[in-house]
């Protein structure tokens, strides 16, 4: 496998759409509960995790760009190759791809179980994932702009959703927050190892890459797209202590959404009926992203047809879909999905990065 790849004008975007994909791929599902996952390990000092989190998630996305500059057009998949040669390589990069099916059906699942909860508690899930996975298969199939444009879109018809939550906020009570720093050191940094599900997608960069014309600029929307983020956990993580006691905080599983019970209008008396329905706009660029990541990864790996890849990806995600029934199972497959998903993301670029500089140190000392 050739490390870099060749990507025409047309299949090309600027770097300036960073910004949406690194924000709406790391904003979805996991957003919904992790004030209550946050509050479990730090407690009131989980503000504190959030932002110890942020700043490494800024670390590790500088080592991932760094590792990026090294080649001129690669990927992950090409770079792994690379290094530990087409074996090793092709390995680790069905790890990857294992890795982001389950993040994928993990979305599709938790969301799945949002509307039952919420809205529809008979709805079947096999139907609302066949309606999830038609709007995947509809957006992927029309290539990389298609799915960014979604982004794009999606982003400007969500982000109103920030102010609605005056409406708690106006109901905080500041003493939740005291004492401050409570906590141990190790139950922070326990804290900050939890928002590992809820950020996860920054490895979409390591993907999409070849596919930015100005690479030189891909660093200023990165960090920004990681600003808003940490932002915005660190928003609801907040509000949610401030509003909810310490009893309901760690009994109410997702948060998030449970803010917009109190938020109404005068035509509108169950606005989160209407949030939980517009979060699908949420949840959607994860799932296609997550799912183009997918068809990338087959398609330079294993040579497959894009289409047929892309149906057979959706059938899996279907029977996938229907095998985790019960919340235990769900809970354990994103449990697993988000372990897995820290040492391949906030630990694994840190080695790729230190065997790069060790081969480009015996590069030069072969040389001279």
């Amino acid at each position: 496998m050739n490390a870099n790849i060749t990507v025409t004008k047309s299949q090309s975007v600027r770097a300036f759409y960073l910004f949406f994909i690194i924000h709406t791929i790391q904003i979805g599902a996991g957003l919904m509960g992790v004030p209550r996952i946050l509050f479990l390990e730090a407690g009131s000092d989980a503000w504190v995790s959030i932002l110890i989190g942020g700043l490494y998630i800024h670390f590790i996305a500088w080592i991932m760009i760094l590792i990026l500059r090294e080649y001129e057009n690669a990927d992950i998949l090409g770079i792994q190759c690379d290094l530990f040669g087409a074996f090793f390589g092709k390995l680790m990069g069905c790890i990857f791809i294992i890795y982001i099916f389950f993040i994928l059906l993990s979305v599709i699942r938790n969301y799945i179980e949002v509307v039952q909860v919420f809205i529809f508690p008979e709805i079947p899930i096999w139907l609302m994932t066949l309606f999830l996975l038609f709007l995947m298969i509809y957006c992927v199939s029309g290539g990389l702009r298609v799915v960014i444009g979604t982004c794009f879109l999606f982003f400007f018809l969500t982000i109103w959703l920030v102010f609605t939550i005056y409406t708690p906020v106006t109901y905080m009570d500041w003493g939740h927050f005291l004492p401050v720093f409570q906590s141990s050191p190790l139950e922070i940094l326990k804290g900050s190892q939890k928002m590992t599900y809820t950020v996860l997608g920054m490895e979409v960069l390591l993907f999409v890459y070849p596919y930015i014309e100005n690479k030189k600029k891909i660093a200023v929307p990165v960090h920004l797209a990681i600003v808003l983020t940490t932002f915005l956990i660190l928003l609801v993580t907040v509000v949610s202590i401030g509003y909810f006691s310490d009893y309901q905080l760690r009994e109410t599983v997702w948060a998030t959404l449970s803010l917009f019970k109190i938020v109404s209008f005068s035509i509108i008396e169950r606005f989160d009926f209407i949030a939980v329905a517009i979060w699908m706009m949420v949840i959607i660029p994860n799932i296609v992203l997550f799912c183009w990541i997918l068809l990338h990864s087959v398609k330079r790996m294993f040579n497959f047809q894009g289409k047929r890849s892309l149906y057979v990806i959706a059938v899996f995600l279907f029977i996938g879909s229907i095998l985790f029934e019960y919340r235990m199972s769900v809970n354990q497959m994103t449990d697993l999905t988000a372990q897995v998903g820290f040492y391949l993301v906030f630990v694994y670029p840190l080695f790729l990065y230190l065997v790069l500089q060790v081969r480009k140190i015996w590069r030069k000392r072969r040389a001279s």
